[in-house]
């Protein structure tokens, strides 16, 4: 919508959000060395435990300024960046391993395959299927967004519920879950105290079909 690029927009042209990479990223970082065989100098990144590609891919969702897609593409993905916001977007189209995409994630559609999808704090329960359907196998989801520990099923806009990512992301869905962390939010103007944080490796048995939604959207 034409008013949240413009509400985006101005709040990264006043510099009001972080540039630095979350701790999330940074320490999830160790797990993507080890799932993908990455060394500390990889330039061009190819897994000779996933060979599907000749350069592993990872797409970053509602990446803002690019803080964790530089992370992303300095292991060696190739990136695509998608935002809303074209101010937040201006400083990737330089550098190298990044695609930068502006688009309106409530119309964006996940059309490619990628080995890594990292969401960090957007939520949009209908990106959920196709977020699982975009990974190839043995590909890796990093998640970190609000959650309302004092709800088990009433849906928030903005923040899960106990146990939904764990339902969504589960061994029912071909998923083992690596990593899965609650902390409690320190922004004191956030209307959500607590902050998941998910780490998730998608194993199919078999190559299959897409996933048929079994999540209640």
């Amino acid at each position: 919508m034409l008013e949240d690029a413009i509400k985006w927009n101005e709040r990264y042209k006043q510099g009001f959000m972080p540039s630095e990479s979350s701790a999330f990223v940074i320490e999830a970082c160790g797990v993507l060395k080890d799932v993908f065989s990455i060394k500390a100098d990889s330039k061009n990144l190819v897994s000779k435990k996933h060979p599907h590609n000749t350069r592993l891919k990872a797409l970053d969702i509602a990446c803002g300024n690019g803080r964790h897609s530089k992370i992303l593409a300095s292991l060696g993905f190739c990136v695509e960046s998608v935002d809303i916001s074209q101010i937040a977007l201006e400083n990737l189209s330089h550098i190298p391993h990044i695609t930068p995409i502006c688009a309106d994630l409530d119309t964006f559609s996940i059309t490619q395959k990628y080995d890594v999808i990292l969401n960090s704090f957007f939520l949009d329960r209908r990106q959920f299927m196709p977020i699982i359907n975009a990974l190839n196998p043995n590909g890796i989801v990093l998640f970190e967004t609000f959650i309302d520990i004092d709800s088990s099923s009433i849906k928030h806009d903005k923040a899960l519920y106990m146990g939904e990512l764990e339902q969504v992301f589960s061994p029912h869905n071909h998923f083992e879950i690596l990593h899965s962390h609650i902390y409690e939010n320190t922004r004191a103007e956030s209307a959500y105290r607590h902050i998941i944080q998910l780490i998730a490796q998608y194993k199919p048995k078999v190559e299959s079909n897409p996933i048929r939604n079994t999540y209640d959207l």
